[in-house]
This record gives structure tokens, C-alpha cells and sequence, in this order.
């Protein structure tokens, strides 16, 4: 297949107009979830226009979500229905049904760095793989900035993979926890207290220390600069910096370097 029709093909199945019925999505398989979501792996059946295609599908538990988590994951759903770059994690449709979100995405086969690394990885991956890994994770890291978007949660597991018969895909998964810096009511709700203590026991060997200190003013796009270069370690040696300590130690232990004895 030549470059030009690859390049053609791609265009048509992004222009292909997703179903918002469960209907046209078969032989659904559990790939993944947790607390609040579920993941799984389809196959769409468009037969307006004769389509089939295997996508992921996040199935979203909204009785779990309290009213102002709610206003977050309508945000987070709009930011990702209109995301458009190579190397992000985009919506290609999603809808309701009772009360479940029906969020789907492209699936990406490989899956997540995190699990490559550990499974056939574990003292890290060569050196030219990093590097092809970071450049592309950081086109869809300046495209989210460009954006006005933190991310707030880079690490290999939000990194997914996917291959072509034209290469490997790779982009960045929206974590969930992501917030708009230029909407001052967006960042004050994703930085509550409550929010990032769950986000600190969630990952916090990837968090900079000054949204340690104080996540009410901590975030920015450097945090997530940060974020990144602890990936590209982790990457390198098969797992973040201060892994082998228990998580409170480690946040303990990176407040202490960076700030001294409060």
C-alpha cells in the first residue's frame, strides 16, 4: 500500500460517522476498568456504509459520580470529542444508556507502555525506542499546552500503542484528571483538596513537587514537564524514580529534596 492511499484511507475513517447506539457495537470483551469505568473491546458495524472496525469503548458508571464530578467528566468528554492531533487519545463518538457514558475511542492493540515495560521490559527499553517514544508523546504534549490543557497525569500507563501495517502509533490517553488553565473555574474545581489527595495516591511518583506542596497553585505546564522527564526514566530503567519506596514515603522523601524541612 502506498503512502498516498495509507494517508487516504486514514482520512476516511476519521470522517466516518461513529454510531450512539449499542447496537451497532458486537462481541464487546472486557479489556480493562476500575471503581467508576469498565473498558472494553468491540467491533463497530456501520452497515449504512458498509464499515467494521474494532474500537475501545469506556463504559462510565454516572451514579458513581457526585454532581461536581459530573460537570468534570462533561468537560473531559467535550475536550476529547474535539481533540484532533496524530499522537492524543480523541473520542470518536459517545452516548448514554440508562446510566452509563458510553465513551468510545480508537483502540490501540499493544496497549499501554506501562504494560509493555513490565512484561518484556523490565530493565527498560533501548535507548533509540525512548527517544521515538518521547518525541511523539511530546508533539501531543505541546499540541494539549497549545490547547490551554494540563494534563496532570503523564506516565507510561497513559501512553497507548498501537501497530499498523504502516508503523506504530503512539498518544497520549487523556488521564481523567486533565484541567483547562484558561478556565479559572476549571482549574479551581480540578484543584480541590479532595481532588489531589486522591491524585497523589493515585501516582505520585510521576508529581512535581510544588503540586505536592500545594495543588491549589502548584499546577502549571512545567508540572507537566516534569511529569514527562519522570516517564523518560521510567522508560529507561523499567519504573520511576523512588519506586521501590511505599507512595507516602516517596512524596515525603521528593517534598524533602526539593524544599527542605518545612
Amino acid at each position: 500500500m502506498s503512502a498516498s492511499s495509507s494517508s487516504s484511507r486514514a482520512d476516511e475513517l476519521v470522517q466516518i460517522q461513529y454510531p450512539t447506539g449499542t447496537d451497532a457495537y458486537v462481541n464487546l470483551e472486557q479489556i480493562g476498568g476500575g471503581a467508576r469505568a469498565t473498558v472494553h473491546k468491540a467491533t463497530c458495524v456501520n452497515n449504512d456504509i458498509g464499515f467494521s472496525g474494532l474500537v475501545a469503548i469506556k463504559i462510565i458508571d454516572l451514579e458513581q459520580y457526585t454532581a461536581e464530578d459530573l460537570d468534570g467528566l462533561r468537560r473531559e468528554t467535550a475536550a476529547m470529542s474535539l481533540h484532533s492531533h496524530p499522537n492524543v487519545l480523541g473520542s470518536l463518538c459517545s452516548f448514554t444508556v440508562d446510566h452509563h457514558l458510553w465513551l468510545v475511542m480508537p483502540y490501540m492493540a499493544a496497549g499501554s507502555l506501562q504494560s509493555i515495560v513490565s512484561s518484556f521490559f523490565p530493565d527498560g527499553l533501548p535507548e533509540p525506542c525512548i527517544a521515538i517514544v518521547l518525541k511523539e508523546t511530546l508533539k501531543g504534549l505541546s499540541y494539549l499546552h497549545g490547547l490551554g490543557h494540563l494534563h496532570t497525569d503523564i506516565k507510561a500507563g497513559n501512553i497507548l500503542v498501537n501497530h499498523t501495517d504502516n508503523g506504530s502509533s503512539i498518544k497520549l490517553e487523556d488521564s481523567g484528571m486533565s484541567v483547562m488553565i484558561y478556565d479559572s473555574s476549571s482549574i479551581e474545581k480540578s484543584s480541590s483538596s479532595k481532588m489531589r489527595l486522591n491524585d497523589v495516591a493515585g501516582t505520585p511518583y510521576w508529581i512535581a513537587p510544588e503540586v505536592i506542596q500545594d495543588s491549589n497553585t502548584g499546577y502549571s505546564f512545567k508540572s507537566d514537564i516534569w511529569s514527562f522527564g519522570v516517564t523518560a526514566l521510567e522508560l529507561a530503567h523499567g519504573g520511576p524514580p523512588f519506586s521501590y519506596l511505599p507512595p507516602s514515603k516517596s512524596l515525603m522523601l521528593k517534598m524533602k529534596k526539593r524544599f527542605g524541612d518545612l
